[in-house]
């Protein structure tokens, strides 16, 4: 009976802590042990960021749990193996490890090569299958510079209908934040309010758990885990995006020849394997190459790139308005530009915030549903869960409450922002733009961003 109760206080510590960094995969089972790969400063490109990891397995399952990027870059793994061509299946994962978001297997795979291509605000898991005989592959992510486009242009050119008429004139797209300091902000409340909700669900298990001392070890073990639970992080055989190429650590590939010829992984390869790998290699290294290529010259990658945990916009709000201005000549675009900037941030900001929240409670709706499955095979861990399940709904509030209140800051930013707007309108254009075409901005925004839950 004491583990019935264990089990379900252990999900809602598991819940907390994945809340804390909400898209890591959750798992109750103890031998899932996530290493973490937290992504590295590509040198070369400004913002971009990635991660090469070499591993060997054979007849364990191997979890990674893949970090550093957020809502505005486009991430692309690759998996393959390293010698010869064994087959390698990998499973994609966001919320549960057991809910597959996609699985793929090189030898199904152009060149023996994976590829997922996602968009993801925060963590998520790779899982790559046992096998029937050792296999060295290697495990390659990178994330592009961060894209803030898919809202698209809010201004547009102003017509002498638009001078003349009220504010009937203000244009609605078809389709489907702030300075840049607040956007930083905006997210550490976010995280906050879901540390502290931590402990007090620590604290309520530690008294449910009582003096049990092999619990009391699990929970101090969950609770320092800061938001990755049970992930571990190793920094063996790992190369910053550099390595495909050479860089700050020396090159992959020719790392992988080295190891080959020296047999210094135990695993022995004939030449033939050892020139299947490195043709392969290569072909990752110009699927890499074509990768940045694409980020950098391709405006529109929302299909190509799967936003996980069905929380991720690919495009404007519905009936989002465009706003004219009448700045047309150089004297005025120095007074615009810094003003449109500022906006620019603060639409963004609102996007993310949105996104962080609605991924949460996404996350949190599942593994509470999770949790009654669990607790309702017995009636004692169903009324542990259940007091349990209090400080987790508690915890929701307290993020419900830091997003209304970081979303009354960004409003009354934005509107301090279009408010110097109208001052260049008013000098370039017309006295009353705020009145006409600013205020409707700001009155869709007010809408479209409040919270409906």
């Amino acid at each position: 009976m004491k583990n019935i109760i264990t089990l379900c206080l252990t999900i809602a510590i598991l819940l907390l802590c994945n809340l804390n960094s909400f898209a890591q995969p959750y798992t109750l089972d103890k031998n899932v042990i996530p290493e973490k790969l937290e992504l590295l400063d590509d040198e070369k490109v400004e913002g971009a960021k990635g991660i090469i990891k070499n591993a060997t397995i054979e007849d364990e399952d191997q979890y990674f749990f893949i970090k550093g990027h957020d809502m505005f870059q486009f991430v692309d793994v690759y998996i393959m193996a390293n010698y010869g061509d064994p087959s390698l299946t990998a499973d994609l994962a966001y919320i549960n490890w057991n809910d597959v978001e996609q699985k793929k297997t090189t030898t199904q795979e152009k060149d023996g090569i994976i590829n997922f291509k996602l968009r993801v605000q925060d963590a998520f898991g790779i899982r790559i299958y046992a096998t029937d005989e050792p296999v060295n592959y290697t495990i390659a992510v990178y994330a592009s510079s961060p894209r803030k486009e898919y809202l698209g242009t809010l201004f547009r050119k102003a017509t002498q209908s638009d001078l003349k008429t009220s504010t009937d004139s203000l244009a609605v797209d078809g389709g489907d934040a702030n300075n840049s300091g607040n956007s930083g902000s905006s997210n550490m409340m976010l995280y906050i309010i879901l540390g502290f909700a931590l402990l007090i669900i620590g604290f309520l298990a530690a008294k449910l758990l009582g003096k049990n001392k092999n619990t009391t070890l699990l929970l101090l073990f969950l609770l320092t885990g800061i938001g990755t639970a049970n992930a571990q992080m190793h920094n063996q055989n790992t190369w910053d995006p550099s390595g495909m190429d050479g860089g700050r650590n020396g090159s992959y590939g020719q790392w992988l020849q080295s190891e080959a010829e020296q047999n210094r992984g135990g695993l022995e390869y004939d030449a033939n394997q050892v020139n299947q790998g490195l043709k392969r290699f290569g072909k990752l290294g110009s699927q890499f190459g074509k990768a940045v290529e694409t980020y950098r010259k391709t405006s529109d990658l929302y299909d190509q790139y799967n936003g996980l945990g069905n929380c991720m916009s690919v495009g404007p709000p519905p009936g989002m308005p465009t706003i004219p201005s009448f700045c047309e000549t150089g004297a005025c675009e120095q007074c615009f530009s810094d003003a449109r900037a500022s906006l620019d941030r603060n639409r963004y900001t609102f996007e993310q915030m949105r996104t962080i929240y609605k991924c949460s409670k996404n996350f949190t709706n599942s593994a509470i549903a999770f949790g009654n499955n669990v607790s309702g095979y017995h009636g004692v861990s169903g009324m542990a869960w259940q007091s349990a399940l209090i400080g987790i709904k508690k915890s929701v509030k307290e993020l419900e409450t830091a997003y209304d209140k970081k979303y009354i800051e960004l409003l009354a930013s934005q509107k301090i922002i279009l408010q110097e707007l109208n001052e260049c309108e008013a000098a370039h254009g017309i006295p009353d733009w705020y009145d006409r075409f600013g205020y409707l901005f700001y009155e869709f925004t007010k809408m479209n961003y409040r919270r409906s839950d």
